[in-house]
């Protein structure tokens, strides 16, 4: 996950990256920040190469974006890769560095469900979310620590303690 400012209203939010990719010999950066459980928006913004990586640029030549629209939304439904890279889009690995700005309203490009992106990612073996994804399924284990298990330990022999009491208690009591 990636931190976003939205330069519009300064509020930080958490972005996946997608991918990042050259189209037309571009470089651009393909993300998504959460909608609600089930959806996420998809971005596109430029990206701008420094000495410690890459940052975000929000700007477009006219009829930029949407050519780009069109390329991701091939993407999106799983067009092999050979017939992006016919159409000029090359995944690359640019990485992204400290926080940068974008703009909802010149970077979005559709709504998109996470499931579907995740099933998407996989298909282009790009790095999936480690969470509930029905494509890489997680299980997280917690392993009990030593502690943990003396506490248990101490408390299962309370209870026998007091089971063992009791059964004395009504025994007495009996004769």
């Amino acid at each position: 996950m990636y931190e976003l400012i939205d330069e519009n209203n300064s509020i930080k939010m958490m972005a996946l990256i997608i991918c990042t990719f050259n189209y037309g010999n571009v470089p651009y950066c393909l993300y998504s920040i959460d909608r609600d459980d089930t959806d996420t928006n998809i971005f596109v913004s430029k990206l701008v190469e420094n000495s410690q990586g890459c940052t975000l640029d929000n700007n477009f030549k006219s009829g930029e974006k949407e050519a780009l629209e069109d390329i991701i939304m091939d993407f999106l439904n799983k067009t092999s890769l050979d017939n992006l890279k016919e159409q000029g889009f090359i995944i690359n690995d640019l990485k992204l560095n400290g926080i940068s700005k974008f703009n909802e309203k010149k970077c979005y490009i559709t709504t998109y469900n996470k499931s579907l992106l995740k099933e998407c990612m996989f298909h282009y073996g790009l790095e999936v979310p480690n969470d509930d994804s029905p494509i890489v399924e997680v299980k997280k284990s917690k392993p009990i620590n030593k502690g943990n298990y003396e506490s248990i330990l101490l408390i299962a022999l309370g209870i026998m303690t007091i089971v063992i009491c009791i059964f004395v208690i009504i025994k007495i009591m009996g004769n």
